[in-house]
């Protein structure tokens, strides 16, 4: 297994930030995009954390993605909206969107807003989390390339397609569920490749099909849906929120670059005084904290718990990445002249 170097994450924020900023995007373009990916292994989603930046970084260099795409709203009716991200960084239209979304609904009470011709951007929580600012609960979702096949099927046409939910609370912490449809996001199958492991045989298939524990296999083969049925239903019914209604790619032509996103806030004011609403969410993580423990288990988390405490020790004692990942960083910072992870 690789060494981890543990790395703080200013440092981080800034090597990745500078990496960026050298491919063409703006300064403050590059410090949004560099923020996710540093939350999401703050978080301990290391899936959509700093692995993804020579991905996006090739994506900039052969043209597929644009360093400067010309964002423009496509659909601008009060509570509704579409913006066309001109297949720029995923991260950068999704900010856009998301900002729009709850900017809407602090008018309108509830705001929906797609996102057509967009890229990868990072793991959803950082979207949904966005709205908390402003008391709304979020909603964010996006499409994925063809990674699973549907029920019954052997083609891959359906993506793993994830999604966050993320609410205010009077804790320290919200309630934040992300989560693909797949048994686990297509980045923890790279994960597990730098670390050279193994991965669980009801993670994904090998190409023909067959259950695989070899991640670089899997990765030629299909994710499989969590619940089955269910997962793959669930990924169908979000493809048409990201992909169909957005005016965006969905489906089989998700093998080409590009998918779509959708994005939603609803301002908790507009149902019930924020304070009555955030003492009833005590009332609910209480219940479920206070429920009976089953054989073998110390605690009951809610969902964004255990985020939210691997982002408090991460903050403090750092962030630990495999050797392979800070070489790739630092290699890439080394040839523009960006900070670099010591």
């Amino acid at each position: 297994m690789p060494t981890t170097i543990t790395v703080t994450p200013s440092s981080l924020r800034a090597c990745v930030s500078g990496i960026f900023r050298s491919q063409g995007l703006p300064d403050a373009h590059a410090a949004v995009v560099a923020d996710s990916l540093v939350e999401a292994d703050l978080r301990g989603v290391s899936s959509h954390g700093v692995i993804r930046v020579p991905t996006y970084v090739t994506g900039l260099k052969n043209g597929s993605i644009k360093a400067k795409p010309n964002l423009s709203l496509v659909v601008d009716s009060g509570p509704r909206a579409v913006v066309d991200g001109e297949d720029g960084m995923g991260q950068v239209a999704a900010d856009r969107a998301m900002r729009l979304a709850i900017e809407r609904a602090q008018e309108f009470g509830i705001a929906a807003v797609g996102l057509r011709r967009s890229r990868h951007c990072g793991a959803m929580a950082y979207w949904a989390v966005q709205a908390l600012a402003s008391d709304q609960i979020g909603f964010a979702t996006t499409n994925a390339g063809m990674n699973m096949a549907p029920t019954g099927g052997r083609d891959k046409i359906i993506g793993n397609n994830p999604f966050a939910i993320a609410v205010p609370t009077n804790r320290p912490w919200p309630m934040v569920l992300d989560m693909a449809t797949s048994v686990v996001a297509g980045g923890k199958l790279d994960v597990a490749a730098v670390r050279g492991q193994k991965i669980p045989l009801d993670w994904a298939t090998d190409p023909e099909g067959r259950p695989t524990d070899d991640p670089v296999i899997a990765r030629k083969g299909m994710l499989l849906p969590v619940g089955g049925p269910k997962g793959y239903g669930m990924a169908v019914m979000l493809d048409v929120l990201a992909g169909v209604l957005t005016g965006g790619r969905f489906g089989g032509m998700l093998g080409a670059p590009g998918s779509g996103q959708f994005f939603m806030a609803i301002q908790v004011e507009g149902f019930m005084p924020v304070a009555e609403f955030k003492a009833r969410m005590d009332e609910l993580i209480d219940q479920i904290h206070h429920s009976r423990l089953a054989p073998g288990a110390s605690r009951i988390y809610v969902p964004g718990e255990i985020e939210y405490e691997s982002s408090q020790k991460r903050s403090r004692e750092g962030i630990p990445l495999e050797a392979p990942i800070v070489e790739s960083l630092n290699r890439l910072a080394g040839e523009v002249g960006a900070p670099t992870l010591t």
